[in-house]
């Protein structure tokens, strides 16, 4: 591919993003970003690394500001559940993503096989251990969301840990700094 090539896709790319929203353009510059790496393991934006970047986010700040907004427990119920629910929908997408990916990979090692490469069906054979690792990661993920262990609870527990805090200081500020 030539540099002049190069440079009508990066334009061409800008130029389908000006219409878009500032996420869906970061996501797909984020996409554009990682298409560029020739084969290297993709980390970040895709497959399982989704659900890692899901459980690594604040939940007790959430659940600290959700009990500022609303300290009902039924409130604290229906976040929880949303979490749980999307955590759920993000399992899916992985597992579809891994599944579409998997079959893309199997069709590549048959095809280059009888194409006589062998060194790129040893190179992607290798990827497809670690395809079929994450899967298996991804399945851990949906039993343990399931049985309420492991690091999906661990979710679960830090946004109730914030929301109790919450809870805490509406208390501290409304009726413990009055004087009798």
């Amino acid at each position: 591919m030539g540099w002049f090539t190069r440079l009508k896709k990066k334009n061409d790319a800008a130029v389908s993003t000006e219409g878009m929203t500032q996420a869906s353009a970061s996501v797909l510059e984020t996409k554009v970003d990682h298409s560029t790496l020739n084969g290297a393991s993709v980390h970040g934006n895709q497959g399982i690394f989704l659900i890692y970047n899901y459980l690594q986010q604040d939940f007790e700040a959430k659940g600290y500001d959700d009990a500022l907004v609303s300290p009902d427990e039924g409130y604290k119920n229906d976040n929880i559940r949303l979490i749980r629910y999307d955590l759920e929908i993000l399992i899916h997408q992985v597992k579809t993503y891994h599944d579409s990916l998997m079959k893309d990979m199997e069709f590549h090692i048959q095809s280059r096989g009888r194409a006589g490469l062998v060194d790129l069906v040893d190179e992607l054979k290798i990827k497809q251990t670690d395809l079929h690792a994450h899967m298996e990661k991804v399945h851990e993920f949906e039993r343990s969301l399931q049985s309420d262990s492991g690091l999906c609870e661990r979710a679960i527990l830090a946004y109730k840990r914030g929301f109790m805090k919450g809870m805490a200081s509406i208390t501290q500020a409304h009726l413990l700094s009055k004087r009798f």
